[in-house]
């Protein structure tokens, strides 16, 4: 059974949500509060209520709580007035709902989202798996640090939820996207073990050019375990970008598995978004 969390949940919300999830969910409600753990639930659903003030704020919470897991948050209310609801996503909300809109969509909308995504494919696999022992190896190697794989999972959004992305254009027989992103405090922790500094010392050009180092070398280095196969690329010069909710172009038709490393209690995640070009007569 699926594991909802509802946070500031009216009466009247309580019995609404139960109504759409039926007996497909256990629902379990909680006040928000910083620091809260939602890494074991499959759905957050946050109520809005009257005083809106601090949900963008309550929103990049959750959603830096979820620790890059694929969890849905829903911003859920029942507002007269149609509401904007482009900050609430760029804050990193997944769907924002009225319950004065009809029932059957809310609940179509909502249980949809609790489908479980698809586990990759063994000739996906051939082709992350470089990615990952690469990941670590450069990571451990470089900063000292240990880096453990959790787990993957594919995702068809172009907004990232990080602070600091590094990006790597793949061409050549493959084509594509390479996207490391960090919270800021991590990429902090990690540059200032690359470089041997004392975090304080470590400012944002500092993270700037670590990030993207990063990045370079991954690349870098998995590139030459395709040479010869159908994924060998070319690299670019990489870019950084930063802020949450920032967003990343990626090729057409083209899955985008997301991988997710911890570091102690703290992840980031490797975007990998790369096709072999077809061959021409």
């Amino acid at each position: 059974m699926k594991k909802v969390l509802g946070i500031d949940f009216s009466t009247k919300a309580e019995i609404a949500v139960s109504k759409l999830l039926g007996k497909d969910a256990y629902l379990q409600y909680e006040k928000f509060r910083d620091g809260m753990n939602v890494q074991d639930y499959d759905m957050i659903i946050l109520w809005m209520g009257e005083d809106q003030t601090q949900i963008e704020r309550q929103i990049c919470r959750l959603r830096y709580a979820c620790n890059f897991q694929n969890i849905p948050i829903v911003l859920l209310h029942e507002q007269k007035q149609g509401v904007a609801a482009q900050p609430y996503v760029i804050a990193g909300a997944t769907e924002v709902l009225s319950l004065l809109d009809s029932p059957t969509a809310c609940k179509n909308i909502i249980t949809g989202y609790l489908i479980p995504g698809r586990e990759p494919l063994a000739e996906e696999l051939d082709y992350l798996n470089p990615f990952i022992k690469n990941t670590c190896h450069i990571l451990e190697t470089m900063a000292g640090i240990q880096v453990e794989f959790k787990k993957i999972y594919f995702s068809s959004m172009i907004r990232i939820f990080g602070d600091v992305s590094g990006i790597m254009g793949l061409s050549g027989s493959a084509e594509g996207t390479l996207v490391v992103t960090f919270y800021w405090d991590l990429a902090k922790s990690i540059i200032a073990k690359m470089m041997g500094k004392d975090e304080d010392s470590i400012d944002a050009e500092l993270i700037h050019d670590g990030v993207s180092e990063i990045i370079n070398m991954i690349s870098g280095t998995t590139k030459k375990e395709f040479v010869g196969k159908p994924y060998h690329f070319e690299i670019s010069l990489p870019s950084v970008v930063v802020g949450p909710g920032h967003q990343i172009g990626y090729l057409h038709n083209t899955p985008v598995a997301i991988l997710i490393f911890q570091v102690g209690r703290q992840s980031f995640a490797l975007h990998v978004c790369i096709k072999p070009k077809k061959n021409t007569p």
